[in-house]
Parts: C-alpha cells; structure tokens; sequence
C-alpha cells in the first residue's frame, strides 16, 4: 500500500510539472502574438530581458532551472519504460 501512495505523488507531481510547463508556453505563445498584433513584428526576448538590468541573470536562473526541470521528468520517465521494458516479459 505504501507503494501505491509514493507512486500517486509522483504522478501527481508529474503532472504539476507537465502543468506549469503548458502554462508557460502557452503564455510565451500569446505574448509573442499580443506583440506581433500591436507592432507587426515579433519582440526580441534577449533585449527586453537585457532591459531589466541586473534582475536579467535571475531571470535566466529560473528559466535554466526550469528546462532542467522538464529535462529530468522527461528522462525519468524514459528510463523508467526502458527498465519496465527490459524487466517484463514479452
């Protein structure tokens, strides 16, 4: 039963993190075309994060932070079919 719940977490976590990720892009998506519909061109991210000054590198860290992030739930997730694949029978 202890398995059940440590195996629910995770999975509720994974979702959180599949959830955040979605919001991201997708706010990242609408942001770009608010911006196009107003200006007719696609804003540059690297000088409107530059413009913050100092406050960009914290910027940067958390993206950083979030891409390995999404990287480590998406390479466990693969590692863990390859050791169900590997360890089940056909």
């Amino acid at each position: 039963m202890g398995r059940d719940e440590g195996d629910s977490k995770s999975k509720n976590l994974t979702n959180f993190g599949w959830f955040v990720f979605i919001v991201w892009f997708c706010s990242n998506l609408l942001s770009q075309l608010a911006y196009i519909i107003a200006y007719g061109l696609p804003y540059d991210g690297i000088s409107m994060l530059q413009s913050l000054g100092p406050v960009y590198y914290v910027a940067i860290f958390i993206e950083i932070v979030m891409w390995l992030f999404l990287g480590g739930i998406v390479g466990k997730k693969v590692l863990n079919k390859i050791s169900t694949v590997a360890i089940s029978p056909a």
